[in-house]
């Protein structure tokens, strides 16, 4: 059934017939009325009592007059309800976080987005950096912060930049050093977050390139046990500055590393060409908000 139909049967009771509905759809009076017959037709029942100069409804015609009304109705109210959404916006953004970004990042833009957003509702899966990256690749996660470049798959952005430095005991013997080199950390024992993480690679592939590779002697997924095992001289981390605004433990001291282009690239992915919803645009533009402004 076509609902210009409806449209046209609908015209034809609230103008009490015929002649003025065609003059209030700006049509003709005999495509009118072939146009109220197919409806009957396709109905197989009668709409209006013919037997009177006066339009009337039969019983079925006041059951589908009433009937339209809701339909043309819900119809027209499409425009206002869809662009209600942009007015207030709700559902789920399901987002992938790394501990260690978790930690830095994660608290500034989620207390942000509530409160802008409270109809919105987060849910969060810790993990390693590339086990998001195939998360938000398969669809399960909206966004991830990881760190950067991510995999050509995805779309990327970057949203803040960071220098690493290396933290060692303040018994070590680097500990009075204000600025090292990344080859002095050839014959140190590392700990380094586990293979989960970006940051794993990126650290030991820098130590590759300053002509020597990591000895690893623990991996975790912790950053504060991390940093607690260095603590008890186990060993020396390399860590974003940002998190070295955790440190609590005084038996810790951070180094500068003289190596200006080993920066730490955290950023946001999402999947190439995949529909986002009003809820991810919003949470998007706020990290944007945060960190751009």
């Amino acid at each position: 059934m076509k609902l210009r139909y409806l449209e046209v049967f609908v015209a034809v009771v609230e103008n009490d017939g015929f002649t003025k509905a065609a003059e209030a759809l700006y049509i003709g009076q005999p495509a009118l009325s072939k146009t109220i017959q197919k409806l009957e037709q396709e109905l197989n029942v009668t709409l209006f009592d013919r037997s009177s100069k006066k339009i009337k409804l039969t019983d079925e015609g006041k059951l589908l007059y009433k009937i339209s009304k809701e339909v043309l109705e819900k119809i027209h109210s499409i425009p206002e309800s869809i662009g209600s959404l942009s007015n207030e916006i709700t559902g789920e953004v399901k987002i992938g976080i790394p501990q260690i970004i978790g930690t830095v990042f994660f608290p500034k833009v989620v207390h942000s987005f509530i409160k802008k957003y409270p109809k919105v509702s987060i849910s969060t899966k810790e993990s390693g950096g590339k086990i998001i990256e195939k998360l938000v690749e398969q669809g399960e996660l909206d966004v991830g912060f990881v760190v950067l470049p991510a995999s050509d798959s995805l779309e990327q952005e970057l949203i803040f930049q960071d220098e690493f430095v290396v933290c060692v005991s303040t018994e070590h013997p680097l500990a009075k050093e204000t600025e090292i080199n990344l080859e002095d950390l050839r014959n140190e024992k590392f700990i380094l977050f586990d293979k989960s993480f970006a940051l794993h690679n990126l650290i030991k592939n820098y130590c590759i390139k300053s002509g020597f590779t990591p000895d690893v002697v623990i991996e975790s997924t912790e950053w504060d046990l991390v940093l607690e095992l260095v603590s008890i001289q186990l060993g020396i981390t390399i860590i974003p500055k940002k998190l070295t605004n955790k440190l609590a433990d005084v038996s810790i001291t951070s180094i500068r590393i003289n190596r200006p282009e080993m920066n730490w690239n955290v950023g946001i992915i999402t999947k190439k060409n995949a529909y986002q919803s009003n809820a991810l645009k919003a949470f998007i533009e706020t990290v944007r908000e945060v960190y751009h402004s």
